[in-house]
């Protein structure tokens, strides 16, 4: 390993003194590149976190420019109220959950700084100053091609509290990780100076030798980038036990690392970390420097993780150029570094495993290639991501797809409409998912999509050629496509371009099959604006398969056939230009019974339903839908219930659902026997429900458009709308807000309802319109308004506007909260007894529309007298519940109520967690008239009606492993049972104020 660090660093100085003439960019890139050396002096004073230091420069101008102008990164100058990064971390729309706001409230004491006390060029002071995070150095002289210059620096720093990967005190108790510490000199290449803001993403950097001396307290232990020079003269594990140790004198020791051809320098030190130390063949040796507590126990398996690890990336990309590698604890997640990386230590095993192994990795791909992160942050953080889920298959032995995740990102960002285009700097991304998608999770897919494209071989021919020809040379996306088409012998720009530089989509599919004796005819299609080339696999009855490959034109030749075993059938390209294609194959003794586009499920197809002839459903039982990328997925249970008007309810319920809840149907089928004391064919009726939501991209992120048609206990239903939801980015938006727009149609048709309905519901058809805002989310924190138009019986034109909101006013891990509610409603004195409102109770539709209520009330009216069985519809004045729709003074067209309540959930494990105590207070005032010329303000005369009690409620959902049920019934989903007793009431008509012992009830709701 040192005779192959020795070359590398050869080569390296070969290429870094070269001039040439002035070639394309890519010879260029090839030709030559900047060179440097640093040698540092720091001291760090552990008790006011102030770090103060020299730094010596050799800087070699290997590029054909000449250099007026000089750039250094001064990091932590982010961490201050007010600089670009702060700003960005509280505007952006999806902050980083740990950064958001600190940076803003950041205290003198704690925020990052880094001051330059003096400067020269060549022992000439020189001019310069500072723009946030750079440093702009006006040169007394300029660089010219092939020259060298020193430059010498003094400089302060305070270490920042630890907020985005480096500072001081993170949230495990860790001193110091350093990253981002030290004046760093921007690297200067074909595209010019880098010379970007901090504003917490990428980094690049210039190759070069780092000497660094670090003076510390003398309790701490350092890791860090490099090779320790001093090791008798520190201790703390890294001395050699044969040898005496010569440990100076007081309180503080001085740390000398030296780091050979690296990009950046990092370390990390704390007074209580533990130093292992492991090596094993075919691996570096490991320096591993942790806290010991119950939190880390499983860093004692790491270090034999870490190793095989690193024995599967030598053989599958290339050999790790240096002698060691050092895991700290430290930062705030997981980072690379030149030979090292700073994760978080209080992890399960496999969550410890998988950042250690995603951050080694980077040690390829962001410290040896040294790909501009910046720029293609997919060719770092992707290319990592890729060979870290191939890796962590390899280390526990992990079955199914490895880069499944990858996909499902990637399709998710694509459904919500929120992908942007790959190809621009990272800090450019408007979210910050669509730039973890994009250079995380779409950078891994380019490569398993591009095995798709060009045969398993052919890529890990590719990978090995990328890392052999271009090892410290900071590579291009332009560099790796030549390679891998090289490697495959097919052009792929049309493919990198695409991933690159547009957001278009690949929705390839099977249009039509034509079987007949002579032949089979297929059409396929392209309802995608990304083209691909087509892996179609045939299945005959008689079990047999073959393969038929269809390249695109723009690749100009074809792939090697992989599955091994099966016939393959090449036939002509497809021109892009062509939505279809259309091809025969000699009809079989056997029968085509199924086809597949991209079994191997390589292909980044937005829509694998129509890859499938036929349609591929699965269908399961007493289970709910779980939405697949390759399967419309269906769940399915019978269903029986009991009522008094409705009789032996005998039915099945179906629920079907695509990818992330698009192409969602729900079916119910109940066939009714009427009453039993009437029993008789002529009584049986059909209730059923049939209802559909798909997205609508027409009109933007996290838009939808819904049907239902149904028929319930006697009444008819029909709905038809679309739902939005506002903001720029869908469901990233911090605050929901969606509008609704709906027609409907409603009309009674038989009698099968409970008495309460079935009295106060006029017959007749109720035609209308309804529009409807919410804000935040209504049952907690948030508001519904709702304005709606209708005609009734033909002859009454009515509308109503309703506003429903509720303010938590304080909640507790402890699970209590204070909840204020408001209901204000006015309507027309035309409207529909059905759609009056009621103080005790909900609209007599809202009641229907409530599966709870209406399946329990209607088992017997006895039983819903006797248990004084009642509805709540959230806001409502619970004590009077029990009379509502009958008593004068509760019913109106118009309304208007507050109600208080507190929750108090004593047990937080198991079946009792479910038991919630309550208190409620409310008062209100329903109207009939004018919404505002008849509505009285509250006197002796004309008092308002107010309800105070106590209650316990029992909440299904809170029930452990009982959420497979009721996420699949409308009776159990979200249904809450309670016991209330109503200590004061107010204005009843026949009754005192005060009647505890004859006030009980029992409430039934999806929400109170």
């Amino acid at each position: 390993m040192t005779r192959h660090l020795l070359l590398s660093a050869l080569l390296f100085s070969f290429f870094s003194v070269m001039l040439s003439v002035p070639q394309s960019a890519d010879a260029q890139q090839a030709a030559w590149q900047q060179s440097i050396s640093y040698d540092m002096d720091v001291h760090m004073n552990v008790e006011t976190n102030i770090m103060t230091g020299t730094q010596r420069v050799e800087y070699h101008n290997a590029s054909p420019d000449t250099l007026d102008r000089f750039f250094y990164h001064l990091y932590y100058n982010a961490f201050q109220p007010g600089s670009m990064m702060d700003e960005r971390s509280r505007t952006i729309i999806d902050p980083d959950g740990r950064v958001r706001d600190r940076i803003y409230h950041l205290q003198e004491d704690e925020i990052g700084y880094q001051h330059i006390k003096s400067l020269s060029q060549n022992g000439v002071s020189v001019e310069y100053e500072v723009s946030e995070t750079v440093l702009i150095v006006h040169l007394n002289e300029p660089i010219l091609p092939g020259e060298s210059v020193t430059f010498d620096m003094e400089f302060e720093a305070q270490v920042p509290v630890q907020i985005r990967r480096t500072g001081r005190d993170n949230r495990e108790g860790i001193r110091y990780s350093m990253s981002q510490w030290y004046p760093k000199v921007a690297e200067y290449d074909q595209d010019g100076w880098h010379t970007h803001e901090y504003i917490a993403r990428e980094f690049h950097g210039v190759f070069g030798d780092f000497n660094v001396r670090i003076t510390i307290d003398k309790e701490y232990t350092l890791g860090a980038t490099g090779y320790l020079q001093n090791p008798q003269e520190v201790g703390h594990g890294y001395e050699n036990p044969d040898e005496p140790l010569n440990l100076p004198d007081g309180d503080e020791i001085t740390w000398h690392f030296f780091a050979p051809e690296v990009i950046d320098f990092f370390w990390g030190a704390h007074d209580e970390f533990v130093h292992v130390i492991h090596e094993e063949e075919g691996a570096p040796r490991l320096h591993l420097l942790y806290v010991e507590r119950p939190e880390t126990r499983f860093w004692d398996m790491l270090p034999e993780f870490t190793a095989e690890a690193f024995q599967f990336m030598n053989e599958y990309v290339g050999e790790y150029p240096y002698e060691q590698f050092t895991i700290i604890q430290g930062g705030d997640g997981g980072m690379e570094y030149p030979m090292g990386t700073l994760i978080t230590g209080h992890r399960p095993l496999y969550s410890l495993v998988a950042v250690t192994v995603h951050e080694l990795i980077h040690m390829w791909f962001q410290s040896t290639l040294a790909t501009n992160e910046s720029l293609h942050h997919w060719m770092d953080e992707g290319f990592t991501v890729y060979m870290s889920e191939l890796t962590m298959r390899q280390l526990f032995n992990l079955r199914g797809e490895p880069h499944r995740a990858s996909y499902m990102s990637y399709l998710r960002t694509v459904h919500d409409g929120l992908e942007e285009n790959m190809g621009q700097h990272a800090d450019r991304y408007n979210t910050n998912s669509a730039y973890s998608m994009a250079s995380y999770r779409k950078g891994a897919l380019i490569l398993h999509q591009l095995e798709y494209i060009i045969g398993e071989d052919a890529l890990k021919r590719t990978m090995r050629r990328y890392y052999d020809e271009w090892l410290m040379r900071h590579p291009t996306p332009t560099d790796f496509q030549r390679i891998a088409e090289k490697e495959s012998g097919l052009q792929l720009k049309w493919y990198f371009d695409e991933m690159l530089h547009s957001t278009r989509t690949i929705d390839m599919g099977i249009r039509q099959v034509r079987r007949s004796s002579d032949e089979n005819r297929i059409t396929l299609q392209t309802r995608g604006d990304f083209h691909m080339p087509v892996d179609l696999l045939l299945t005959y009855e008689d079990g047999s398969q073959e393969l038929v490959y269809i390249p695109t034109q723009r690749q100009l030749g074809s792939k090697p056939h992989e599955l091994v075993g099966t016939e393959r059938i090449t036939l002509d390209p497809w021109p892009w230009t062509h939505s279809e294609y259309s091809f025969s194959l000699p009809a079989r003794e056997s029968r085509l019974v199924s086809a597949e586009i991209d079994p191997s499920l390589r292909m980044a197809d937005i829509n694998r339903l129509n890859n499938h002839w036929p349609a591929t459903i699965n269908v399961t039982t007493f289970d709910l839908p779980n939405p697949e990328w390759d399967s419309y997925e269906v769940g399915s249970r019978p269903a029986l219930w009991f009522g008094e008007n409705a009789g032996i309810r005998l039915g099945s319920v179906s629920r079907g659902a695509y990818l992330f809840g698009t192409k969602s149907f729900h079916l119910e089928s109940w066939l009714t026997t009427g009453t039993v004391d009437e029993f008789g064919f002529s009584n049986f009726d059909l209730d059923y429900r049939i209802a559909w939501r798909d997205r609508l991209a027409l009109l933007g992120p996290d838009s939808w458009w819904f049907a239902e048609a149904k028929r319930m206990y006697g009444i008819n239903y029909q709905e038809l709308g679309v739902e939005r939801r506002l903001g720029r980015y869908g469901r990233l938006e911090p605050v929901r807000q969606v509008l609704e727009l709906s027609a409907f149609h409603m009309n009674r048709g038989s009698v099968r309802q409970t008495a309460d309905l079935d009295q106060f519901w006029e017959k007749g058809s109720l035609w209308g319109a309804k529009a409807a805002y919410e804000l935040g989310n209504v049952r907690e924190n948030g508001l519904r308004l709702q304005a709606t138009a209708a005609t009734f019986g033909n002859t009454r034109a009515a509308h109503q506007v309703e506003l429903k909101a509720n303010r938590t006013l304080f909640s507790s891990d402890y699970r209590y909260s204070a909840r204020f509610g408001m209901q204000a409603a006015g309507g027309s004195s035309f409207t529909s007894n059905q759609q009056l409102y009621d103080l005790g109770s909900g609209t007599a539709i809202e009641r229907w529309e409530n599966r709870a209520y209406t399946a329990i009330a209607n088992i017997d009216q006895q039983f819903a007298r006797d248990a004084r069985f009642a509805y709540d519809s959230g806001n409502a004045l619970s004590g009077y519940s029990l009379h509502a729709p009958f008593q004068p003074g509760l019913i109106g067209n118009n309304m208007l109520a507050f109600s208080i309540w507190q929750s108090y959930r004593p047990v937080l494990m198991g079946f009792f967690r479910a038991f919630e105590f309550e208190l409620f207070a409310g008062t209100g005032y329903a109207w009939n008239g004018s919404v505002i010329t008849d509505f009285d303000i509250p006197s002796p005369d004309s008092p308002w009606l107010a309800s105070a009690g106590a209650g316990l409620m029992f909440d299904f959902a809170e029930i452990p492993r009982f959420d497979r049920w009721t996420a699949q019934s409308a009776l159990l989903s979200g249904l809450q049972v309670s016991i209330r007793s109503p200590f004061y009431l107010h204005g009843i008509q026949g009754h005192d104020d005060f009647e505890p012992t004859e006030r009980w009830m029992i409430g039934v709701s999806k929400a109170f």
